[in-house]
């Protein structure tokens, strides 16, 4: 579904589907909920594309951002890709990250901070 969403969104803005933006969907559909690290995504490329460079992953990344369709956070300095673009909690507890979905929650961030809340990262033990 998110694959089938990001498609249709670069489409209308006149991005073309070349075979490495298209596998980068596929990445992302297939392994988006884990909160993969730029690192990750791009291994997964290189083995299709052994060619793609981490600039080319990189701008693609932005690309999706300025759609509306990842956010980006920094988690023990790597970037980590949110395919999750609702209001939510991360959990993170070692390298696990579970998005929790609670509008009761993201609410009283809002009441406590005047501010919309996009993601919010929480650590655990």
């Amino acid at each position: 579904m998110w694959k089938e969403r990001a498609v249709e969104a670069l489409k209308k803005k006149g991005y073309k589907m070349t075979p490495q933006r298209l596998k980068l969907l596929e990445v992302l559909d297939e392994i988006g909920e884990r909160h993969p690290s730029l690192g990750e995504v791009h291994n997964a490329l290189k083995g299709e594309f052994p060619t793609v460079s981490f600039s080319t992953l990189y701008s693609n990344v932005l690309t999706l951002r300025e759609l509306g369709l990842v956010e980006l956070f920094s988690l023990e300095g790597e970037t980590r890709i949110e395919v999750n673009t609702k209001p939510h909690v991360n959990l993170i507890e070692g390298s696990r990250i579970i998005d929790v979905n609670d509008p009761e929650i993201i609410e009283a961030i809002r009441r406590k901070t005047g501010r919309n809340v996009k993601l919010v990262n929480v650590l655990v033990e």
